[in-house]
């Protein structure tokens, strides 16, 4: 909590020279204010609206000042109450939720009728809507948060300089909340647990996620309180508003939507019987954070309906990363959190930065760095993470995506947009990066930790790893021979002709046919099933193809996966030095964001193939067919909600 009081102070004392919105000087301004809150806006929010009376900051807020919505004002007297802390002196006492949500949400039809109300400087965005707003102080003020903070309602959106005070915080807002209610959907209206949202894509939704102690998602909810099941975990929906909406735990929806259902055992409802039957188990369908693959078919049982994306990378990556068994190990959770916002977007392409950087501990100067240079901002990222002692957990991250040509031990930055998901080109298409990322996670204790070292301006990262030498062939039968994800074919040298990297001399010419290639063993990656382990998981071991493009400089080519029988092998391999980035001098020309929109190809024909049979042999069943099975039987929430309300009626008619 001390680090967020002394960042709010460093940071006010970086703009002391700036001017308020009233063109008092900052120093005055501060000697001005006082320590107690005081309210900003207190207006009844129903006289609101999108066009003539729109919520203006401008003129009433002070820029660098935190802003918490009062829940009180607005459940008890439908009072938009906003107050402004010029610091937190007592800041653990100042109890409050904060609200992570796509700037964009799910649509509404002609049936929505509900009261709404736009942002000045916001107006590109959804509009806020009163009762969405309203169910999340009620919310709120459940888990004993008095105060709400939402960057709609919290931030002068038309002011740059505190625009860029609060990103410097934002980490330590969501930090320093009580809870962080999930609004899918959006702050229009809420969402069922079966509509397919675009949180899971967003950028700033990872940390906003990571950084609170307690996470919630606020859903439109008619089932009552209950138990909810998924990965083996028992968990509570609690009720909110009673027969309107419901807040669970993220985890369970999380793990809900990996598997595709969610269990739910509503609580016992009061009766005249003396032993009234227990409840049954709901097997809800769960797609809040799941989608359609762009390739389907209607292969299985029922035919109806098509099958979700189960265990989707870009799920499991959150999921892995909140995870408080498997992210004891900080190489564990840091990878997870590269991998998730590899696989989200941001109008901003910088912002893919800036959203993770806290979860590091670091604090980019936003201002430093070009809306456009994501590249700039991931290497003053590496820089300051390796400096701290931190290991190189990205590595590795998108294994059958291309590597950048001037940051190779990256892959591809994906093309960003302010809504759906993040694309890349690779190998001639345009696809959803999800698509081309592994549900896996790294498990140093099994093999290797990710290395230690240091980076440069131009994006080289230098390093000590086990390591091989390798050279280029043209068949795979050979016991030596490794095929790398990119379809080349490798044969490992013989011991006296390994050579040093270090032998180099980087100061002479070299022919390109002395320069040389390497597998550098990564380290051991499991893949991701709630509460379970499969045994089809065995080429846990992956090593980077490195090429020489210059005398001691290396690029990634690509990945190897090894069997896991090779742990013994790959221990025995050498160390060396390398210097890995490039090739590339500058960015390419045809960059990812002008890159020409193509149809997405996606390639899930695995998932909805036959099991393998042979004549007289048992079908082999894996984890994710069982997982698929089941997911195909689950029952829409609205069908469900709308089944109970007719048993209701019948009683009591």
């Amino acid at each position: 909590m001390g680090q967020f009081f002394s960042c709010l102070k460093g940071i006010k004392a970086d703009i002391h020279s700036s001017k308020t919105h009233r063109d008092m000087p900052f120093q005055q301004e501060q000697e001005n204010s006082t320590k107690e809150p005081r309210a900003i806006c207190d207006i009844p929010v129903r006289t609101l609206d999108t066009e003539k009376n729109v919520l203006d900051l401008s003129s009433i807020a002070t820029p660098c000042h935190v802003r918490l919505v009062d829940c009180v004002a607005l459940t008890e007297r439908g009072v938009l109450r906003i107050v402004e802390f010029p610091e937190f002196p007592e800041f653990p006492d100042v109890r409050y939720s904060a609200i992570s949500y796509p700037w964009r949400g799910v649509g509404v039809d002609e049936h929505f009728s509900s009261h709404i109300f736009a942002v000045l400087g916001a107006t590109d965005a959804d509009p806020v809507g009163s009762s969405a707003l309203t169910h999340a102080c009620a919310a709120s003020i459940l888990r004993g948060c008095p105060y709400l903070w939402l960057d709609r309602l919290c931030i002068m959106q038309n002011n740059k300089v505190d625009k860029r005070w609060q990103i410097r915080v934002m980490y330590n807002v969501y930090q320093s909340c009580r809870l962080c209610l999930v609004l899918a959907g959006g702050v229009r209206r809420l969402v069922r647990l079966d509509e397919e949202t675009t949180w899971i894509h967003r950028s700033w939704t990872l940390q906003e996620v990571l950084a609170p102690p307690t996470v919630v998602v606020l859903l439109d909810w008619k089932l009552g309180s209950g138990t909810s099941m998924s990965g083996g975990t028992a968990l509570a929906v609690e009720e909110v508003i009673a027969g309107e909406s419901a807040i669970v735990p993220l985890s369970s929806v999380l793990e809900a939507c990996t598997v595709g259902t969610l269990s739910f055992t509503p609580n016992l409802q009061p009766t005249n019987s003396s032993s009234p039957p227990s409840p049954k188990p709901l097997m809800v369908a769960a797609s809040i954070f799941s989608a359609l693959p762009t390739t389907h078919t209607y292969n299985d049982i029922p035919f109806w309906q098509p099958q979700r994306k189960l265990l989707a990378p870009n799920v499991t990556a959150l999921t892995i990363a909140m995870d408080p068994t498997l992210v004891s190990d900080p190489d564990t959770r840091a990878h997870a959190v590269w991998q998730s916002a590899l696989m989200r977007t941001s109008s901003r392409p910088v912002d893919m930065v800036f959203s993770i950087m806290g979860l590091f501990g670091v604090t980019l100067d936003p201002g430093a760095f070009d809306k456009d240079d994501r590249r700039g901002a991931t290497i003053a990222l590496a820089q300051a993470i390796l400096s701290a002692g931190g290991s190189a957990s990205w590595l590795g991250l998108g294994c059958r995506l291309e590597p950048d040509r001037t940051l190779s031990t990256f892959p591809t930055f994906p093309r960003t947009s302010v809504s759906g998901v993040a694309l890349v080109e690779n190998r001639g298409h345009v696809q959803e990066v999800s698509e081309l990322v592994d549900p896996v996670y790294p498990v140093g204790e099994a093999l290797v930790p990710f290395p230690k070292g240091s980076m440069d301006d131009m994006g080289y990262f230098s390093f000590a790893a086990r390591a091989v030498r390798v050279r280029p062939v043209r068949y795979d039968f050979a016991p030596s021979v490794f095929e790398a994800l990119d379809g080349s074919h490798w044969a490992v040298l013989e011991h006296r002709d390994q050579g040093s990297v270090e032998g180099h001399d980087s100061g002479k010419d070299t022919p390109e046919t002395d320069l040389s290639a390497y597998a550098v063993l990564l380290g051991w990656f499991n893949r991701y099933y709630p509460g379970m382990t499969s045994a089809t998981d065995t080429d846990n071991i992956r090593a980077m193809l490195v090429e020489e493009h210059r005398p001691g400089m290396f690029h990634v080519r690509s990945f190897f996966l090894l069997h896991r029988k090779e742990r013994s092998y790959v221990l025995g391999w050498p160390e060396s030095q390398f210097r890995v980035g490039g090739p590339d001098i500058s960015p390419s020309s045809s960059s990812q964001e002008d890159a020409s929109q193509e149809e997405l190809v996606q390639d899930y024909s695995e998932r909805d193939t036959p099991w393998p049979r042979v004549p007289n042999t048992t079908p082999v069943v894996t984890v994710e067919d069982e997982m698929i099975r089941k997911a195909r039987w689950a029952v829409p929430q609205r069908a469900l909600e709308r089944l109970r309300s007719q048993k209701a009626d019948h009683s009591s008619a």
